[in-house]
């Protein structure tokens, strides 16, 4: 069993659809009142989801001058009592030159070993009863090896302008071998390349915000930049494409038994907050 140890969450974003407010205030810093009363900012949860996947070391990418803020609150909540986060978070600085640039700088944290990444703007839910979504991953990734394995949920048409979505051959107990990947693909596309047999009509398998990878994918991310034309950004999913080209056998899907609940907007961080507080 390959074990994951380690993860990566990328917080470096300028939050352009949160201003005014991140211009003060990292998003991944903005408070969500749970269904306790307790209030734990973004990235908090996000830690403890890693924590409960068994991740032992985070490598929080945050934008240069941040270090020392994350690391206040971290070492707040601590003080406070908070035991639900690993007690080793190395915030490494990296300005925002893409999702892929950002994962990239974890590669001297990770090594050789596989690890998590976890979208810096994404909380998630279980469904009753089942691990936390993380812990999902981790242990498919575990169970199978492999590339990769990447967290999955379903959705219609209406947002895969959002999304990346994929086609997956169904191995049993909610993984999938992937055989085609396309970033935020469009409607005609999706119905066209990226129906996966057993699901209704019009619903696709889309990221959500969860990642396992090997190590491999630090090589990808370095072959995909080598070819970037100067002032165009670093995207991973970029890199998953070249991942999957290279391991077509082996690069996983797993339908999680859960949702992903994005902060990234007013609108979603709206919706999140009735989510997690258990509004209706």
């Amino acid at each position: 069993m390959r074990v994951i140890r380690k993860a990566i969450i990328p917080v470096a974003g300028l939050g352009t659809r949160l201003l005014p407010i991140s211009s003060a205030v990292p998003k991944a810093l903005l408070p969500l009142v749970l269904a306790d009363g307790r209030v734990r900012p973004v990235v908090h949860l996000i830690c403890a989801e890693s924590a409960a996947a068994g991740v032992e070391q985070i490598a929080l990418v945050v934008m240069p001058g941040q270090e020392e803020l994350f690391g206040r609150y971290f070492a707040a909540a601590r003080q406070a009592g908070d035991r639900d986060v690993p007690a080793r978070i190395e915030c490494v600085p990296a300005e925002p030159k893409g999702f892929g640039f950002a994962v990239a700088q974890g590669r001297r944290f990770v090594g050789r070993e596989p690890f998590l990444v976890l979208l810096g703007d994404h909380v998630h839910l279980a469904e009753p009863g089942r691990p936390c979504c993380a812990a999902q991953v981790a242990a498919a990734f575990a169970r199978r090896g492999g590339a990769a394995m990447i967290g999955m949920q379903t959705v219609g048409p209406d947002q895969l302008h959002l999304v990346g979505a994929a086609r997956g051959q169904d191995l049993g107990e909610g993984v999938y071998r992937c055989t085609d990947f396309v970033e935020k693909p469009t409607v005609q596309t999706a119905r066209r390349t990226l129906r996966t047999a057993g699901l209704a009509d019009d619903e696709f398998l889309a990221h959500c915000g969860i990642y396992a990878f090997s190590a491999e994918i630090f090589d990808c991310l370095a072959a995909v930049a080598a070819d970037l034309p100067n002032g165009k950004e670093l995207q991973l999913a970029d890199a998953q494409s070249l991942l999957l080209k290279r391991h077509p056998d082996d690069y996983y899907l797993l339908r999680v038994a859960g949702r992903a609940l994005d902060t990234g907007t007013p609108q979603c961080y709206a919706q999140t907050l009735k989510a997690l507080a258990g509004w209706r």
